[in-house]
């Protein structure tokens, strides 16, 4: 069986620990193979600097890769490559068919790297943050719907996560005006129904207003460690992953985001407890 391929990215080295963190307890939880870059933007270091950063680099991979070894993680690559970030960590997505990457960013902070992988990579991204590090990875789920078949798939990637880790799962819609509770049950039932067949409880949650400030809000108030957002393969993003509502959201949650790819074929699926 060919084991998924992640990859974990240490340009953001102090957020390093929590990403490798991540990165772990995800390839635990689907038997999945890490490797390992980091890379040397050579349009921000003169040449006489460039020896440097990449012996700062390796010290970093060579640091992470025994970490993941120590805990039973299969390493197929490590490496410290010179060039634009961006490009390299997509070029070795490509080159080892990775399903996701992980990296680490500050709440309410998302640098530029993380960006534009979000936007161009044609794989899962996941934003690791602070409050997915340590002994819990995700304890409490929020999956927004958006009546779309991008709410699907983020579902059925939210619900085997959900079951793996024994976490808690909601899906929300928000509206921008005042509607009826039922209204806003049918459109959330689909991710409900999901979860249902993997025999994982769910919650409905709606809400009106500006849908990137109340799902701000909602994480805040009800603690949600992990939100899942669906992006689509249709050469259009869903508009929870478009414009000022992505841009707000991911950037300034305080949990970790996990922006799902409907373009990714793989199949995800749950274990017996």
């Amino acid at each position: 069986m060919v084991k998924f391929q992640y990859i974990l990215t240490l340009n953001e080295s102090v957020y390093a620990e929590i990403a490798a963190d991540n990165a772990m307890k995800l390839a635990k939880m689907y038997n999945a193979e890490i490797s390992i870059i980091n890379v040397v933007d050579n349009s921000l270091f003169k040449e006489e600097e460039i020896g440097i950063q990449t012996e700062l680099g390796q010290t970093l991979v060579d640091e992470y890769k025994q970490i993941c070894e120590k805990n039973g993680i299969s390493i197929n690559n490590a490496t410290v490559v010179i060039g634009s970030p961006v490009f390299e960590i997509i070029k070795m997505q490509e080159e080892i068919d990775a399903s996701l990457i992980i990296l680490g960013a500050s709440k309410n902070k998302l640098g530029k790297i993380a960006e534009k992988l979000v936007k161009d990579v044609k794989c899962h991204v996941l934003i690791a943050r602070k409050n997915t590090f340590g002994e819990e990875l995700f304890s409490n789920i929020l999956v927004p719907v958006d009546s779309t078949k991008d709410a699907e798939y983020a579902g059925k990637f939210a619900s085997s996560i959900a079951h793996r880790s024994h976490s808690n799962l909601t899906a929300c819609h928000i509206f921008p005006h005042k509607i009826k509770e039922d209204e806003g049950n049918e459109i959330t039932k689909l991710v409900l129904d999901i979860a249902k067949s993997k025999g994982i409880q769910a919650e409905s949650l709606t809400g009106e207003g500006k849908t990137a400030d109340e799902i701000l809000n909602i994480i805040y108030d009800k603690s949600f460690n992990l939100v899942v957002l669906g992006y689509s393969g249709r050469g259009r993003v869903s508009r929870f992953v478009h414009g000022s509502i992505s841009e707000k959201v991911i950037h300034s949650a305080t949990c970790s985001i996990f922006v799902v790819k409907s373009i990714r074929p793989e199949r995800v699926y749950t274990v017996k407890q």
